[in-house]
């Protein structure tokens, strides 16, 4: 493990606290592929198990990442060889699919991955305005947390999807894990006891950032001013604008993701056509 996680390290650049998050929580729970070449590790990947539904059951899917290789072994097939491995394992284990967030897509069009999900990207500045009571999800009551998880889940069922993670209880507790080693966490917005919204959150170069954000539509701009206010902050990036797509106005600004944010590929001899998916999942 120790081999792999410099070969982390020296492709990825993440920082040690979240490095010691991923191999003492994702790792552990996910397929390594790895290729030697005697004992020096060569090229990797993992593939992660994440509960989702696809085109309205409930399954296993797995999340392709760490995909690296080291320089000198590259353009040499090491990656095909394992990913090829990873996919059949998933297929024979009742898998339907496996996706990834491609860093260069064309990599992957070769091997029957199909771009499925493009991200739109919202820029905000300005001061923020406390419309909402804000509570950090580590901070609910189990029932409280249930409830978070529901609300989620309830919104993304009404967009009818093809293919989403299961935002259950379980999910979002790994997800503060993982947003905490990122230095942010997952909030939840009230109104009067009633859930508005559910915010991922992360702090990157001095910055905030919203991962994932669900919530009505008609109630994002009071949403996004109560995280403005909430992090004390006048510049805030959305990651994905999915559910504030009409959100205009003075200090707006989108900008719509050339490359596909998700790639998938279907474990079967079926091909696998465009889906409409929404997946905002990190690593």
């Amino acid at each position: 493990m120790k081999t792999h996680k410099k070969l982390w390290d020296r492709a990825f650049h993440d920082t040690k606290k979240y490095m010691d998050y991923y191999f003492s929580h994702k790792a552990v729970k996910s397929g390594v592929y790895s290729d030697y070449e005697e004992d020096e590790l060569c090229a990797m990947a993992y593939f992660t198990p994440y509960q989702a539904q696809y085109r309205g059951k409930n399954c296993k899917v797995h999340y392709i990442v760490g995909v690296a290789t080291k320089s000198k072994y590259r353009r040499q097939r090491r990656m095909t060889k394992l990913l090829s491995q990873g996919i059949d394992v998933c297929s024979q284990e009742g898998s339907p699919l496996v996706f990834l967030s491609p860093e260069n897509p064309k990599v992957y069009d070769s091997l029957g991955f199909v771009g499925t999900y493009w991200r739109e990207t919202t820029s905000v500045q300005g001061k923020g305005k406390s419309w909402y009571r804000v509570s950090p999800f580590c901070e609910l009551t189990e029932g409280e947390k249930e409830k978070a998880a529901c609300f989620s889940g309830k919104k993304l069922k009404e967009e009818k999807f093809e293919l989403y993670l299961e935002h259950s209880k379980k999910y979002y507790e790994e997800v503060e894990r993982e947003m905490k080693a990122l230095e942010g966490g997952v909030l939840v917005l009230y109104e009067t006891g009633d859930i508005v919204a559910v915010a991922n959150y992360i702090q990157e170069n001095g910055k905030w950032e919203i991962t994932e954000l669900i919530c009505p539509r008609d109630a994002g701009k009071k949403v996004v001013e109560t995280l403005c206010d909430y992090l004390k902050t006048e510049e805030l990036t959305i990651d994905d604008s999915y559910f504030i797509a009409e959100l205009k106005g003075e200090g707006i600004s989108k900008k719509r993701q050339e490359k596909p944010y998700i790639m998938y590929k279907t474990t079967s001899l079926e091909d696998s056509p465009p889906l409409h998916c929404y997946i905002n999942d990190i690593t």
